[in-house]
């Protein structure tokens, strides 16, 4: 997990929180997800802290439903910083199927030694309701059914009130299903697949297909974290992934993409989610990207969004694409 990818992540989780009136910042020092060396973890230990947060937001506030309503499933801007850090995090394993007519998407959250508390599949089933109504226009989507793997709580009118549907108890795994015929829409033109000319895919299959190859996914985890220390360099990150530049570049190659482009791609994302969040100066952003310098930064935006990082920043986001 790089520390960068952390760093977004917990100050989402923050921002989220703070909006919705949580004074949480003791809770996450307590939790050791402080802004520092607390950070700089693997995928797994990352996940059990963020665990011991959900479980001490839940003791500290009394309220079980916490999860549910510090995000209640409404519309972001698109996709939302929120949306992208759920569908990237390595702290989220993801699964989705189509049978029927249907789409299901698991989610399953990882511990090491810590279990994984209800609250926090709640408030990841949120976001990933709201990203999904953004990417399809539609605030009136809701699942067809949503399945816990957990007991039903005394409080289970509220679950089916927050999703609008049927929500299922004690079931073998953590599932969100869909009827692909009300999740049909073009996306807008954001960086995701565009509709066909039949009218449109199913955004979940989109959303699926969007998804980096596992492989190139290992790869962008790797240049994240080596980012913040300057450019990246392919022999080093063949060194670290203990295979040849030559392996390392046919590997890419095999799923359509290169270690420049990668590097491009990986710095692009990281500075969406930056600019969107607005939590970083522009010249310390350049920096953690691995730019030698501001300019150099200022030209990438120009070439990737079409506009000037501090137009971007100005605005906060808004208008990338």
């Amino acid at each position: 997990m790089s520390y960068s990818s952390a760093l977004h992540l917990v100050r989402g989780v923050k921002s989220r929180l703070s909006h919705s009136g949580v004074q949480a910042e003791e809770l996450f020092a307590q939790a050791g997800l402080d802004e520092g060396d607390g950070l700089a973890c693997d995928a797994l230990t990352l996940s059990d802290k963020l665990s011991h947060l959900w479980e001490l937001l839940a003791e500290h506030s009394g309220d079980p439903l916490i999860g549910l309503k510090v995000s209640t499933p409404h519309r972001l801007g698109w996709l939302g910083v929120m949306g992208h850090i759920m569908l990237l995090s390595p702290t989220v394993q993801s699964t989705i199927e189509r049978c029927h007519g249907h789409t299901r998407v698991g989610i399953l959250l990882p511990g090491l030694h810590r279990s994984v508390p209800r609250q926090r599949y709640d408030f990841v089933w949120c976001v990933l309701l709201r990203t999904l109504r953004c990417a399809s226009g539609r605030d009136d989507a809701v699942p067809v059914a949503v399945e816990y793997a957990f007991p039903e709580p005394a409080n289970a009118d509220f679950f089916h009130s927050t999703f609008g549907c049927p929500v299922h108890f004690n079931r073998p795994h953590n599932v969100m299903e869909f009827s692909d015929a009300d999740m049909v829409a073009a996306l807008p033109n954001g960086g995701m697949p565009q509709a066909g000319p039949t009218g449109g895919a199913p955004v979940l299959a989109q959303l699926a297909e969007a998804h980096p190859p596992a492989f190139t996914a290992r790869v962008q985890e790797i240049l994240a974290s080596l980012l913040p220390k300057g450019p990246p360099h392919r022999e080093h990150v063949a060194a670290l992934m203990a295979m040849s530049e030559r392996t390392l570049q046919r590997r890419l190659a095999e799923e359509g993409t290169s270690f420049s482009a990668l590097v491009d791609e990986t710095r692009r994302a990281l500075a969406r989610q930056s600019l969107e969040a607005g939590e970083l100066s522009l010249k310390m952003l350049s920096f953690q990207l691995g730019f030698s310098e501001p300019s150099a930064f200022y030209r990438a935006c120009k070439r990737w969004f079409g506009t000037t990082p501090s137009e971007l920043a100005n605005h906060g986001g808004k208008g990338l694409v």
